[in-house]
């Protein structure tokens, strides 16, 4: 085993395409920005051992296990968020809404405003985009939005999660709804309180994680571009 120190801000080199990067560093908690190419699958290692054990479970199975399931009518579907179901926010959802905040990052300093998004699908993130209504001129083009084009057409939303530093408006709160996706994660609320009850009345689950460095950044944001931020909330 190769044991590396490093700092915030200091980044580690695997081979020639994955850097690890130490973004925060909280007690005995740390922040891990991880570059990769999307074909490397990156899991923590409990996800990982998680998913062998499912595949191993899969593997099992027999044509006889199915025998009883009526002609034209699929398996009962299995939880489609195990792993986050079992995980604390702590752990699973802060790795998924530090990829939005990275988005919301690259908005900033596109002169736009900090709101990030990702769509992820079981471990994976599968589409990622950032509030570009200045930088496109387009006020439809709202974080989620932007990620939900990037993310390209999909079969199903039902097995996704939609992760976002800023609690949904009514645009994109209806995007999740019209597209049946049944969780999403907020970085917070603080600065907008956004769509949660029209989500819930849909039944859609909602989190509101309060997370301090998405609360601050958005909070800046407002006090130094207040005719930008009542321009993107309709005001």
């Amino acid at each position: 085993m190769l044991v590396l120190t490093r700092q915030r801000d200091e980044t580690v080199v695997i081979g020639d395409t994955i850097e690890i990067t130490v973004v925060d560093i909280r007690g005995d908690k740390v922040r891990l920005g991880i570059n990769a190419p999307k074909t490397i699958p990156v899991h923590r290692k409990e996800i990982w051992e998680q998913i062998r054990r499912e595949n191993s479970e899969a593997a099992k199975l027999r044509p006889e296990d199915l025998a009883g399931i009526p002609p034209g009518e699929p398996p009962p579907a299995p939880n489609p968020f195990p792993r986050l179901a079992e995980a604390s926010p702590s752990s699973v959802d802060d790795v998924f809404m530090l990829a939005a905040m990275e988005e919301a990052k690259q908005g900033l300093g596109e002169g736009g405003l900090p709101i990030g998004s990702v769509l992820v699908r079981g471990d994976a993130i599968i589409g990622r985009g950032h509030n570009r209504r200045v930088q496109h001129g387009d006020p439809m083009a709202h974080a989620e939005i932007d990620c939900l084009t990037n993310a390209g057409r999909q079969k199903t939303y039902r097995d996704t999660v939609l992760y976002s530093t800023l609690m949904p408006c009514h645009l994109c709160s209806g995007a999740v709804v019209q597209f049946g996706i049944p969780r999403v994660v907020a970085g917070e609320a603080a600065n907008f309180s956004g769509s949660p009850d029209f989500l819930r009345a849909n039944g859609v689950s909602v989190i509101n994680l309060n997370d301090s460095q998405c609360i601050e950044m958005m909070s800046k944001f407002v006090r130094d571009h207040p005719d930008l931020w009542n321009e993107d909330i309709g005001h």
